[in-house]
């Protein structure tokens, strides 16, 4: 089996190492080329490939996943990032080597793939496209913290940017219905985490062929900030809407397309948003077996 792993040698300094992720990997069977994501991994995976595996956080995964030449081609992920929005979503998780080691009785399982088109051009999504607070919170991050309490970080940088957030007024086309009003965010989700591992959305799914279009009016901002202090403990108290066409105008604020951010158009720039029909297929391990 022609097996590639594809590594991001800068994920964290708890998670493996190259030589021991290798080593794992040989243990169990596999006899992968080794290629750090900080090299040209683009031209590496243009060539024929049986199985690619990712070891990396979501921006990795993302990278990876936005570039394989073929779809059919299985992408077994090993979560070494901080949120791992992606592998959650999913349901990856677990000790590195027990993952590994069931990468033989994992079944394949699609993951949609969004396609935003805009003054960016076209381009290609896993987690979210977002217009406000979320977004900017994004541009103006700093230096990454400690994996530990990177996630802690992420969520008080997102409280403060909620507070002073200043609403916008969007109209939203979700497959030809509008939604008009004055936002402090509007995120289109793929997942239902997003950012600092946010759990936006449980209506999500990684396969449904939806997209979940996320509200917050200026009237929530109270209940977001008191949200972002725990969120793993209540519902998010969003608006959210799902559809698989989403248009609308971008004119004001900072947008971000997955980790990747865009400064406020010139002009206002007409935005559409939808799946690609394709998407891409992941491995994953099944621990109550195949279905009888």
């Amino acid at each position: 089996m022609r097996t590639l792993l594809i590594h991001n040698p800068g994920a964290g300094a708890s998670h493996p190492s190259a030589d021991e992720l290798l080593r794992q990997l040989k243990s169990a069977g596999f006899r992968p080329k080794y290629q750090s994501v900080k090299d040209d991994y683009k031209r590496t995976l243009r060539k024929e490939w049986d199985l690619v595996i990712v070891a990396g956080g979501d921006g990795t995964v993302a990278r990876v996943a936005r570039r394989l030449r073929k779809r059919d081609i299985p992408l077994a992920i090993l979560p070494l990032g901080t949120a791992n929005n992606i592998a959650r979503a999913l349901g990856i998780s677990g000790d590195f080597e027990e993952m590994i080691s069931n990468l033989h009785s994992a079944r394949p399982k699609r993951l949609d793939i969004g396609v935003a088109r805009g003054p960016w051009g076209t381009r290609r999504f896993l987690e979210a496209v977002g217009f406000g607070a979320l977004a900017k919170a994004i541009a103006y991050s700093g230096p990454k913290p400690p994996n530990p309490i990177r996630i802690d970080i992420g969520r008080e940088d997102l409280q403060e940017f909620v507070e002073k957030a200043r609403a916008e007024r969007f109209e939203v086309d979700i497959d030809g219905e509008i939604f008009a009003g004055e936002f402090l965010l509007v995120e289109i989700l793929n997942l239902g985490r997003t950012g600092p591992a946010l759990p936006v959305s449980s209506t999500a799914e990684h396969d449904d062929a939806l997209l979940d279009i996320v509200f917050v009016f200026k009237n929530d901002k109270a209940p977001v900030l008191a949200w972002l202090n725990d969120p793993e403990k209540a519902p998010s108290p969003v608006t959210i809407r799902q559809g698989r066409r989403v248009r609308l105008k971008w004119k004001h604020g900072h947008a971000r397309i997955d980790d990747r951010v865009y400064r406020p158009p010139r002009s206002a720039s007409p935005i559409d948003i939808k799946l690609d029909k394709y998407g891409v297929t992941v491995l994953v391990h099944d621990p109550s077996g195949p279905e009888r």
